[in-house]
């Protein structure tokens, strides 16, 4: 009877939380009946707040794109109107498809973490303002860039968006919008995974794979904005200055979270293509 007991009282009792730390070569297991408590820091690079962060963008893009006249390519923004020509070649034409894909996307990586999902509202306060801290530190190191460039005659630092052909003064801002989300949802959520476990299949060690991955990607997302029909005439310092952007914006990614990689690369466009802000 005794031993019946205890083991009810057992299995009544929460699992405990385990929590490792590193002591040298040592690597140490605390059992806890309470979860760890969640910083910031480890908050914002979970997927749920990113989606939270990011899903008002989403939406405000979309619909201002029917509020421009619809869903035609000269509208979106380059990364949007790519990853929808794609879709629609294999009969996949519903406008909301692409956001409602990367919504899912956010959900199922939350899901399959082995997180949970509490986090305090002031968090995504908190990753406005880092958004803006970082937005600003990039305006920075465009004008560092240009210090290299003085024969170009001092040009502003481009916008990380594609020019789209519209009349309404607010299309810059919306096109600025569906940049930040679907640039950094193709060239950051995508791409860098990709190329990083691609890069690990083939034997190649974590830090080099990192590197490549991060380099890669950012080498593709420069070379995109002067691609195509609405592509931007070749310079020099565009293209160098977005290949450092695109590296910049895929450690803000790995470090920092997908939110917070939008909302520096969203506030960034707007500070310099909307708002005509430069240091």
């Amino acid at each position: 009877m005794p031993s019946s007991r205890r083991s009810t009282q057992e299995k009544d009792r929460p699992a405990p939380y385990h929590r490792e730390y590193r002591r040298g070569k040592r690597l140490l297991v605390i059992e806890s009946p309470e979860p760890p408590p969640v910083t910031y820091w480890s908050a914002t690079r979970r997927p749920l707040p990113s989606l939270i962060l990011v899903a008002p963008l989403i939406l405000a893009y979309e619909l201002g794109v029917i509020w421009l006249g619809g869903a035609s390519s000269a509208v979106r923004t380059g990364a949007d109107a790519w990853m929808r020509r794609g879709l629609s070649s294999v009969g996949m034409t519903d406008q909301w498809l692409p956001p409602l894909a990367l919504v899912l996307i956010l959900l199922a990586w939350q899901v399959c973490s082995p997180r949970n999902w509490r986090f305090s509202p002031s968090t995504l306060v908190g990753m406005v303002l880092e958004s803006g801290v970082l937005a600003v530190a990039l305006v920075g190191i465009s004008r560092l860039i240009d210090v290299g460039f003085t024969f170009l005659d001092q040009h502003p630092p481009p916008t990380l968006a594609m020019d789209g052909a519209s009349a309404s003064t607010y299309a810059p801002l919306i096109g600025f919008l569906g940049a930040g989300v679907y640039e950094e949802a193709l060239f950051r959520l995508c791409l860098v995974p990709v190329f990083f476990y691609t890069l690990k299949l083939l034997q190649m060690p974590q830090v080099l794979a990192s590197a490549l991955a991060v380099t890669g990607s950012a080498l593709l997302f420069s070379l995109a904005h002067h691609a195509g029909t609405p592509g931007e005439a070749f310079t020099w310092y565009a293209f160098v200055f977005r290949w450092m952007a695109g590296v910049y914006f895929a450690w803000v990614f790995i470090v920092r979270g997908f939110g917070i990689a939008v909302g520096t690369h969203t506030a960034y466009d707007i500070l310099v293509g909307w708002v005509g802000w430069q240091v």
